[in-house]
C-alpha cells in the first residue's frame, strides 16, 4: 500500500457538527476528539473526494452522455442503493481522521495551562421575515465555529501511485467543506504530500498518462 498525508488548510471558520457546546450556549458545536480537540472524521474527507472524484468521472464521459463511475467506484467502492439490487463494495482508499498538528495540541493541553476554548469562537444567525425584514421570532441560532487559518492532516493509503495521483487531483477540486457552507463557512484547499513532496496533478491527461505536469 501506498502511504501519504492529505492536508486540509482552513482558509474560514468551519464547523463539523456533533459536539457538546463549550460556551454553554450553542445549539451546534464541533465534533472533538479523545483530547477536546476539533477533528474532521476521515468518512467526511472520504465523502469529500469521493464527490471531486465523480466530478472528474463525468469529465471522462465527456459528451457521449454516458454514465461513468470507473474510478471513483473502483478508488470509493460502491454502495447499495435502498431497495436496489446488488451488494456494496469497499474501494482501495483508506482515510483517517484529519487532526490538528501535535504541537498544537501540546500548546492547548490544559494539563500545561492551554484551553481547548481558544479555537472555538461563537457566531449568531436568524432569519428575517420576508415582508417585514424583521427578525422572525424564535429563530436566532447560536453555534460554535472553529477559528480560520488551522492545517489538519489525516493519513491516506492507496494501492499505486497512479491512485494517488487521481486523489491528488480531486483533492484539488475541493474547495469547502462542513456545515453551512452555502454561507461561507468551511472554505479550504486540500493537498496531499507523498515522500515530502506535494502532488500537484494539474490535469486529467497528466494523471492518465501516469505524471504530473
Amino acid at each position: 500500500m501506498i502511504q501519504a498525508t492529505l492536508v486540509i488548510h482552513c482558509d474560514s471558520e468551519w464547523l463539523i457538527a456533533g459536539g457538546n457546546s463549550t460556551l454553554g450556549t450553542a445549539d451546534m458545536a464541533p465534533m472533538r476528539d479523545a483530547e477536546g480537540l476539533p477533528f474532521v472524521p476521515g468518512r467526511t474527507i472520504r465523502g469529500l473526494l469521493r464527490e471531486a472524484m465523480a466530478i472528474v468521472d463525468d469529465a471522462l464521459a465527456g459528451d457521449r452522455g454516458e454514465v461513468q463511475t470507473e474510478q471513483t467506484e473502483r478508488l470509493f467502492g460502491t454502495r447499495k442503493q435502498d431497495g436496489g439490487a446488488g451488494e456494496s463494495r469497499d474501494g482501495t482508499v483508506r482515510i483517517g481522521d484529519a487532526l490538528l498538528p501535535q504541537e498544537v495540541a501540546d500548546a492547548l493541553d490544559c494539563a500545561t495551562g492551554g484551553d481547548p476554548r481558544d479555537l472555538v469562537l461563537s457566531i449568531r444567525r436568524t432569519a428575517l421575515d420576508g415582508t417585514s425584514r424583521a427578525a422572525k421570532k424564535g429563530s436566532l441560532r447560536e453555534m460554535e465555529v472553529v477559528m480560520a487559518g488551522l492545517q489538519l492532516a489525516a493519513d491516506i493509503q492507496c494501492e499505486t501511485e497512479g491512485d494517488l495521483r487521481w486523489l491528488a487531483f480531486a483533492a484539488g477540486l475541493v474547495r469547502s467543506f462542513g456545515h453551512s457552507r452555502s454561507r461561507g463557512l468551511g472554505r479550504c484547499r486540500l493537498e496531499i504530500r507523498h515522500r515530502g513532496a506535494t502532488l500537484n496533478p494539474r490535469s486529467i491527461k497528466a494523471c492518465m498518462e501516469g505524471g504530473a505536469r
